[in-house]
């Protein structure tokens, strides 16, 4: 026997589960929300701080293009490139006020300059130069001659600028144009390393950072962190961001394009979002500890809460289950539990009454079904006497009578004892429509003419409703034929195509459909069939039973010229469909 458990306990499991699958729920919500905003918006915000610090080093960058745009126009300095007379003390004048390496530009931190050297070239290779740390004439006589020997790897290219970089700077070489775009000189800007790294190295307050600055030709010239993440920095494309997949390392990265061919590629680590959303995890999953415990103990006072009506609800139900049903319900403070008591009472004051009534429901059942058998009873005795008068005319005989005698009898039985029988034959309601047919051509002898036709024997095996065609028949006889004056002629004729069709004309006096409904407006009825065609009306309520919209019935009539009904129904063979007895 399985094991009963008191209601407290279920109530308090119940509770407890309730509370738990709240909580899920919200947990779910919360955790979907916290991991689509703040997941994303932290993702985001480090791809702020990375695009912020290429941006940085791509406005320094920009600070040079600048001031070699200011260069090339700058018309004192165009003497120099011309080979004038110029005077050496101006001309670096004006390149110290067009290159400006002591303005806020071209400071790194407010500290350290971005650019610390600039030199200028015109074609007969004089060099004018200016630099933000003070130098030895010995040392810059040696600068002089390295950077005159580097100058002739870009005199050999048709490249505008190329990038060299060593321990300590990263040197940028681009020709000179004036207006129509013809050479003029070369220049060359040397940028700090340190400072490179300075702007860059904001990404050191990330795990698993790493940076690069590459030139055209992927050539690596500065760089700092994990040397495999930044071979594979090296293979990206020119510009992109987002999260992207390094090696076996998944990193959130920008990179772009900074001037003079060279770009800016920096990654940190994925895992870097974990990192800072960490503490608010730990905060949000301490406070749901804590509303967990809340939400058991208030479960748990809740149930008890209930435990004591439910207790005396329950003692009061066991009370009237036993032979003793005077007992009543105690009223409660709380709403529905008075509610309970209250239908539970009135339950138990109709509870005597409801059992007589079921009693006598029971006596009444029975006495119809007596009623139903006895009412057989008479049919049968009435079907005897029509088979002993047949049987006399059949002796004496006059067999005219014998023979209306015995389809008189037939037909009664086709509509009464076969009641049962919802589906039947063709064939078998065929004989039922001979029958009354015979007997109507007894009455009128020559003015009534009939013809039962098939299109092929196997229709003879089709089921149909019992009694679909009879009144159908029986109707155009009685409303059809008999008021007309002249011969009638009745055509009953049945054929297969889709649907099995069923057709009943006569030419008899006809309906005129405007008149009756007409007739019916003025009644206030058009729903109602008059009652001399309620036999359509039933046999089409009988089709839509049996059917629902899977038949059709058509009627076309004529005042004056007759009446043509139409029935079509699904082909169905097989045995009569009979209903049961315990269907009644």
């Amino acid at each position: 026997m399985k094991k009963k458990h008191t209601l407290k306990k279920e109530l308090t499991l119940l509770m407890i589960l309730a509370s738990a699958c709240t909580l899920l729920s919200a947990c779910v919500a919360v955790f979907y929300v916290f991991f689509s905003f703040f997941f994303q918006k932290t993702q985001e915000d480090i791809e702020y701080v990375l695009r912020n610090t290429s941006q940085q080093y791509q406005a320094h960058m920009q600070f040079i293009e600048d001031s070699v745009i200011t260069i090339r126009h700058n018309t004192v300095l165009n003497e120099f490139f011309q080979e004038k007379d110029y005077d050496p003390d101006e001309i670096e004048s004006q390149l110290s006020y067009s290159m400006e390496l002591f303005s806020q530009r071209n400071m790194v931190d407010r500290q350290l300059p971005f650019v610390t050297s600039i030199y200028l070239f015109n074609n007969s290779d004089d060099c004018i130069y200016e630099h933000y740390y003070a130098t030895t004439l010995a040392a810059e006589r040696e600068q002089k001659s390295r950077y005159e020997n580097m100058l002739q790897s870009l005199k050999i290219t048709e490249s505008q600028y190329i990038c060299l970089t060593d321990e300590d700077e990263i040197n940028i070489f681009f020709r000179i144009y004036d207006d129509s775009m013809k050479e003029k000189g070369l220049g060359i800007v040397q940028i700090s390393q340190t400072a490179a790294a300075a702007l860059l190295n904001a990404v050191n307050s990330y795990s698993d950072g790493s940076w690069a600055v590459l030139d055209k030709t992927d050539m690596l010239l500065a760089s700092d962190g994990d040397k495999e993440n930044i071979l594979a920095l090296q293979k990206t494309e020119i510009s992109w961001s987002g999260i992207r997949t390094l090696g076996n390392a998944r990193v959130i990265g920008y990179a772009d394009q900074c001037g003079f061919g060279m770009r800016t590629v920096i990654a940190v680590g994925y895992g870097n979002i974990f990192s800072i959303l960490k503490p608010t995890l730990l905060i949000f999953l301490v406070g749901l500890v804590v509303v967990i415990a809340i939400a058991f103990l208030v479960s748990y006072v809740t149930s008890y809460r209930f435990t004591k009506p439910v207790t005396r609800m329950i003692q009061s139900i066991q009370a009237f289950g036993k032979p003793k049903l005077d007992v009543r319900m105690e009223d409660s403070s709380i709403q529905e539990f008075h509610d309970m008591g209250i239908v539970f009472n009135q339950m138990a004051d109709r509870i005597e009454y409801l059992i007589t009534q079921v009693y006598e429901k029971e006596i009444l059942a029975v006495r119809a079904q007596v009623k139903y058998l006895q009412s057989q009873i008479n049919p049968h005795f009435q079907f005897n006497i029509l088979a002993m008068l047949s049987l006399k005319a059949k002796m004496a005989g006059n067999e005219e009578v014998y023979d209306g005698l015995n389809a008189f009898s037939k037909l009664m039985q086709g509509k009464i004892f076969r009641e049962t029988e919802i589906k039947i034959k063709v064939k078998e309601e065929l004989e039922i429509v001979q029958f009354y047919l015979y007997l109507q051509k007894s009455r009128y002898q020559d003015k009534l003419s009939y013809e039962v036709t098939l299109e092929n024997s196997d229709i003879e095996n089709n089921l149909i409703p019992r009694l679909l065609i009879e009144p159908l028949v029986e109707n155009a006889v009685s409303h059809g034929l008999e008021p007309k004056r002249e011969k009638g002629m009745l055509k009953v004729h049945l054929y297969e195509r889709e649907m099995l069709h069923i057709c009943v004309e006569d030419n008899g006096v006809g309906i005129d459909f405007t008149k009756m409904e007409e007739k019916q407006e003025k009644s206030g009825e058009t729903n109602k069939i008059e009652h001399t065609h309620t036999g359509w009306e039933n046999t089409r309520r009988m089709l839509q039973i049996l059917y629902g919209d899977a038949h059709e019935f058509k009627v076309w009539s004529e005042k004056g010229k007759g009446t043509r009904i139409e029935i079509l129904v699904p082909i169905e063979r097989g045995e009569s469909y009979v209903e049961s007895i315990g269907s009644r």
